[in-house]
């Protein structure tokens, strides 16, 4: 299976939660169905076969993962960690400059200078690296 028909089985948020309930148990076709919430048989179906090279029916015809399946769910897990690590980094930016233009207008010179600018400062220099070096966030190549 190329990457390309991988990201394709796994780029609908009802298959990545099939692959989330399979590598915690094997489950029947309509245990699955109960446990997505789903009344269409045709609707499970068809999601299962757009994973066919993810999941197997194994010996007791209970679907499970392959290892195809697994290394998929991480990388589910992986889009889903980092992609949410850097809408924060980025909401905590912009924060930063909007809170620093606005208090530059409104508040006191001193005030801002001495208090807000310093600490809002230091927590951006800190929450960079974090995000970049530590968690590795964005990747320098």
């Amino acid at each position: 299976m190329s990457s390309e028909d991988v990201l394709e089985a796994i780029s609908h948020p009802l298959r990545a939660k099939i692959l989330r309930l399979l590598a915690a148990k094997p489950m029947g076709f309509s245990e699955l169905k109960r446990e997505l919430g789903i009344n269409s048989s045709g609707k499970l179906d068809f999601h299962l076969k757009k994973m066919e090279k993810l999941i197997v029916v194994n010996e007791d015809g209970k679907y499970t993962l392959t290892r195809e399946g697994f290394a998929a769910l991480q990388a589910v897990e992986a889009i889903k960690k980092f992609g949410w690590q850097k809408r924060a980094y980025i909401l905590n930016l912009a924060a930063y400059v909007v809170a620093n233009v606005y208090c530059a207008f409104k508040a006191p010179p001193f005030l801002w200078l001495c208090v807000i600018l310093p600490i809002s400062t230091a927590w951006i220099a800190y929450y960079s690296y974090l995000s970049i070096v530590k968690r590795k966030v964005f990747k320098w190549s």
